[in-house]
């Protein structure tokens, strides 16, 4: 999906004994910058007889392409600042939902899992949790841990080929002259920006082959 993987975008709910992946907050404020999503609230509704405020919101993509989602949260008894929490997370709820519906994802959202009664996170753990440590680990070491399963000594860089991160990675690393290291920044450019920890070692790659 794009997603940094160390800003935690997906974290796990536990219910009755079995694990959900849900999108944390992270995970879509990070997928509506990726894929320009646009969002109008359509409807809020207070059903006063269930005690419950719902929102409906619009979530677009810029070739037209839209579906509608709903947050409904209970404000049965909630006056003052809890009511206006309450009206703020339904809207909220309904835009992160619209955002994972219309992109596909078939996963809950943090709002609705924390909804749940008797349900609990899990976080998962990245690999490396302190940034000052991702920003000294060697690039082989940070692209072996993240994916095992690639030699590091393979051939990866592709023209005109959009690249997963982890062989993102590799190709920047692999790169040997500035016009390679171009070809990869050209056809992944927006994963590149979008990306902190690969536009990093974009950088740092590119100063090495200025220095030799």
């Amino acid at each position: 999906m794009g997603l940094d993987p160390f800003t935690k975008p997906f974290d796990i709910l536990r219910l009755n004994g079995k694990e959900v992946l849900y999108c944390t907050r992270s995970g879509t404020q990070q997928l509506n910058k990726l894929h320009k999503v646009s969002h109008l609230i359509t409807s809020r509704d207070t059903n006063a007889e269930a005690g419950v405020y719902i929102v409906t919101s619009k979530a677009s993509l810029p070739d037209g392409r839209c579906t509608e989602s709903i947050g409904a949260v209970n404000i049965a008894g909630l006056k003052g600042e809890a009511y206006a929490n309450a009206i703020m997370k339904a809207e909220t709820k309904a835009k992160r939902r619209a955002t994972l519906d219309l992109l596909g994802l078939g996963v809950l959202d943090e709002s609705e899992a924390e909804s749940i009664p008797n349900a609990t996170t899990v976080a998962l753990q990245t690999m490396v949790e302190n940034k000052d440590l991702i920003n000294s680990t060697p690039i082989n070491t940070m692209i072996k841990a993240l994916m095992p399963e690639m030699d590091i000594e393979a051939e990866v860089i592709e023209e005109d080929a959009e690249l997963t991160i982890g062989r993102l990675a590799i190709a920047i690393k692999k790169a040997s002259n500035i016009v390679e290291l171009k070809k990869v920044y050209d056809a992944n450019k927006h994963k590149i920006e979008t990306n902190s920890f690969i536009k990093d070692q974009l950088k740092a790659r590119k100063n090495e082959l200025l220095k030799d």
